[in-house]
């Protein structure tokens, strides 16, 4: 088989450990070969340490048996260097954008992750690659898919591109709109007087190049909308990148789903995670399809894959996989320092139900009683109360009517609330909900 195109990596450790695996070695292998520890290279694989372009050049690309003429013997060398705020990531860079040679001890708030950053380097390749060409991009997805850890992954990436810094604005704990210029003034550092906090962060972005980073967004979208639009509008060198169940919907952005990780990335998640709460587990032939059945059953969502991994601590990987149809008891174990809404699987699905309009709630729980997805036809004649009855009977709850013409735009609004995937390759197009978000549609439908 083909080696895979070599900006599929967007990170050094990814591929350090494809190449490592490549050539059949192992971690302890590979650190004789170079010097270095087994933990050390670990830490290298994701992304924990940050690697030195002349020892990769000296020693590993001969460990790793690259050859002068490997495409991915020059990528190892690229990223490496990058990792230390030396050049460009090939992915990154357009003839379009202004280049300029990053500074060195560019400022930032970004914090250090104390946990790896698990696959996905297919997403960043991807989310680099349209960041390249737009000044403002907000990546969509449901709740616990990870848009937050991947947009902080790609900020760490691109901070040698900016030399006025890579600022983050966190916003989930933030309920007022009017707080949202305030938020971002305050993570850059920027004076304002009362009530002046908007001006005040146009003109400090006016002649700076800098990536701003407006994290969970979609309890706050008419103000994220308007603070992005004003500073871009100011601001010719300003990037943004926004993380939100739901899009801007502004001129000039462009949106991104991350979708949910696949089997082999969420396994290795789900191992990382086990290994906090049982330092020797690891994966059998017992427990590889149990395994797999979990992955399979929470679709992928990390946040559910780390909450399940948590119940080791008192169960068996078996016990978790014959729980999971009470999947929302179950899911409950978030970190004590965990975003309120990230604490349990109930409060992450809860926070999204509860920005859905009545309608939209209403036509989200009916839809939870069809099983195998459905076409705008079936939703239309399925769920409207000027239609059939869902299932053939009398809907329970009637404190909102829907009508058949309301289906169109409700279902559109779940589309882009991220609560409904909209399958653009079948004809005609279906929709379908993810197994935990129809588990819990179908909770409130039949509460």
């Amino acid at each position: 088989m083909a080696d895979p195109n070599p900006e599929t990596f967007p990170t050094f450790g990814g591929l350090l450990r494809y190449l490592r695996r490549r050539s059949r070695i192992t971690q302890r292998e590979l650190g004789i070969a170079v010097g270095y520890s087994e933990a050390h290279i670990a830490r290298l694989e994701s992304d924990q340490r940050t690697p030195d372009p002349a020892v990769v050049s000296a020693q590993f690309i001969e460990a790793l048996g690259l050859s002068a003429a490997d495409p991915l013997n020059e990528r190892l060398i690229d990223l490496a260097k990058l990792a230390r705020g030396i050049g460009y990531p090939p992915a990154v860079v357009s003839p379009g954008r202004a280049q300029r040679p990053p500074e060195s001890n560019t400022p930032t708030n970004l914090r250090a992750q104390l946990t790896p950053f698990i696959g996905r380097n297919t997403e960043l390749t991807q989310a680099m690659r349209l960041l390249a060409d737009a000044r403002l991009l907000t990546i969509t997805g449901s709740g616990g898919v990870g848009k937050s850890r991947l947009a902080i992954q790609l900020a760490n990436q691109l901070l040698p591109q900016f030399s006025d810094g890579v600022w983050v604005v966190a916003l989930a704990a933030i309920e007022n709109p009017s707080h949202v210029a305030v938020a971002a003034a305050h993570a850059l550092g920027v004076s304002y007087e009362e009530d002046t906090a908007l001006d005040a962060l146009r003109e400090y972005a006016r002649t700076r190049r800098f990536l701003l980073v407006l994290d969970n967004c979609e309890h706050l979208i008419a103000a994220c909308a308007e603070l992005a639009v004003s500073l871009l509008q100011v601001a010719p060198q300003l990037t943004i990148l926004a993380t939100s169940r739901e899009p801007l919907n502004v001129a000039g952005e462009v949106t991104w789903q991350l979708p949910t990780m696949n089997c082999e990335e969420a396994t290795r998640l789900f191992v990382e995670h086990a290994r906090t709460m049982r330092a020797d587990f690891a994966i059998t032939d017992e427990n590889a399809p149990v395994l797999a059945r979990i992955c399979d059953q929470l679709d992928g969502l990390p946040l559910a894959i780390e909450l399940a991994a948590a119940r080791l601590r008192v169960l068996s990987v078996e016990q978790i996989a014959e729980r999971l149809s009470d999947r929302f008891h179950l899911l409950t174990g978030g970190t004590r320092l965990s975003q309120a809404k990230h604490q349990t699987l109930r409060t992450m699905m809860d926070w999204s139900y509860d920005l859905l309009t009545e309608q939209e709630q209403t036509l989200f729980n009916r839809l939870s009683a069809i099983s195998d997805g459905w076409t705008l036809e079936d939703a239309e004649s399925r769920c409207a109360d000027d239609a059939a009855d869902l299932d053939g009977r009398r809907h329970i709850e009637r404190r909102t009517t829907i009508r058949r013409n309301d289906i169109l735009d409700l279902l559109t609004q779940l589309v882009q609330k991220s609560l409904v995937i909209l399958d653009e390759h079948s004809t005609p197009p279906r929709y379908r909900m993810l197994k935990t978000i129809r588990q819990y549609a179908k909770e409130k439908y039949e509460s």
